[in-house]
């Protein structure tokens, strides 16, 4: 996937980057493949980012992932990037499905438009905020799990109720965006714009040049806004699971 001419970051340190901004609490190493458990609650944290080479044939590095993950109680996931696809069909021949995409965005963050910032309040730690609009505590507890600096921005209302929140995980030069979420109430009222004004104002403080985030691909109305302030998509990735997963 490509958006033009504009220098963005590479699929392979995208892999890198997504990977360290939510490691999963348990890892273990196939070579260049990397194994992940957690909670249960999200795909990054809970698949094999399975790129390169696993050190194993590809049948038995297969087996031995689902081998890993059945003695943690769950059924083996495989996170596979679009453009280094080399598995899927393979997968596929197992019996494995394909999730819906979700598409990599990026951006240089100078060239990211966004409004003033002056609504929300921006934390290193995890306020309530997060919580109460991401909803399940082991969701929230998956995606905060890093020991990579983090950024938390909320908005909250008159009544002091979080209105929206979003979250940046700053890696080097690099800043990942994570949970955004907006209240039901307060959707169109431009509070995601304050967040991610915020967000992008505190981590370029903390030395930050480029941005990127995911999103899914029927989450078209996300897309498009953020093209519109800036981001270009450039890759995708899928979750194959052996049946229908709800992991995202």
């Amino acid at each position: 996937m490509s958006g033009g001419g504009a220098e963005v970051l590479t699929t392979a340190a995208l892999m890198r980057l997504a990977d360290r901004s939510m490691p999963g609490m348990e890892r273990v190493n196939f070579r260049d493949w990397i194994l992940r458990s957690a909670l249960g609650c999200t795909g990054r944290a809970n698949s094999t980012l399975a790129n390169g080479d696993p050190g194993l044939g590809i049948e038995e590095a297969i087996r031995a992932v689902e081998s890993w993950y059945r003695e943690r109680g769950r059924g083996a996931i495989f996170q596979i990037f679009e453009s280094a696809d080399d598995l899927g069909p393979v997968l596929s021949a197992q019996g494995y499905a394909a999730s819906e995409p979700t598409v990599v965005m990026c951006a240089p963050l100078e060239s990211v438009r966004t409004g003033e910032a002056e609504r929300a309040v921006v934390h290193c730690d995890i306020p309530p905020g997060l919580h109460s609009l991401v909803g399940d505590p082991d969701r929230v507890n998956e995606i905060t799990t890093t020991t990579l600096d983090k950024l938390v921005a909320v908005v909250s209302g008159d009544d002091g109720c979080a209105l929206g929140c979003g979250m940046a995980v700053i890696d080097g030069t690099a800043a990942g965006i994570f949970a955004m979420r907006t209240a039901t109430d307060a959707q169109g009222q431009g509070v995601g714009t304050i967040v991610l004004a915020a967000l992008v104002t505190t981590a370029h403080e903390q030395g930050v040049r480029d941005l990127w985030l995911q999103v899914e691909h029927s989450n078209i109305r996300a897309r498009e806004w953020y093209e519109r302030i800036g981001f270009l998509e450039v890759d995708a990735y899928r979750y194959w699971h052996p049946s229908v997963s709800s992991l995202r």
